[in-house]
C-alpha cells in the first residue's frame, strides 16, 4: 500500500479483508514493523503499592469477606479483580471468608 494499492487490492494480494489490509497498513506506519508485539501484558500487582494498607486493614477486620475488600479498594481508586485480591492475601500469609453466612447454600 506504501507503493499505491488500495486497501481491496492489497486484501486481495494477500488473502486478506480489505478492512484488515488497511488495518495492518495503519499498525505499520504507526510501528514502522509487521512484528507482532509481544504476547501479555504487565503481569505485575495492581496491590503492590497497596500491600502495606492492605496488610494494616485485613489486621483490624480480619472477618471481612475478599468481595468485601474488593469493593473497599474499589472505593478508593483501584480496579482489581477478585483473584487479585485473593492472590495478595494469600501472598500475606492470610485467609479470608469467601462468602457471608447468608450467601451460603441451604441444606439440602
Amino acid at each position: 500500500m506504501e507503493g499505491g494499492l488500495s486497501c481491496r487490492a492489497a486484501g486481495e494480494r494477500f488473502g486478506v479483508a480489505p478492512s484488515t489490509a488497511g488495518n495492518w497498513h495503519r499498525l505499520y506506519r504507526k510501528r514502522r514493523s509487521y512484528s507482532p508485539l509481544p504476547i501479555g501484558g504487565d503481569r505485575r500487582s495492581k496491590l503492590l503499592d497497596e500491600i502495606d494498607w492492605l496488610a494494616g486493614h485485613l489486621a483490624e477486620t480480619p472477618d471481612l469477606r475478599l468481595l468485601d475488600v474488593q469493593n473497599t479498594l474499589a472505593a478508593r481508586g483501584i480496579e482489581v479483580s477478585y483473584s487479585g485480591v485473593q492472590r495478595m492475601v494469600k501472598r500475606l500469609g492470610l485467609r479470608l471468608k469467601k462468602n457471608d453466612i447468608r450467601d451460603r447454600t441451604g441444606p439440602a
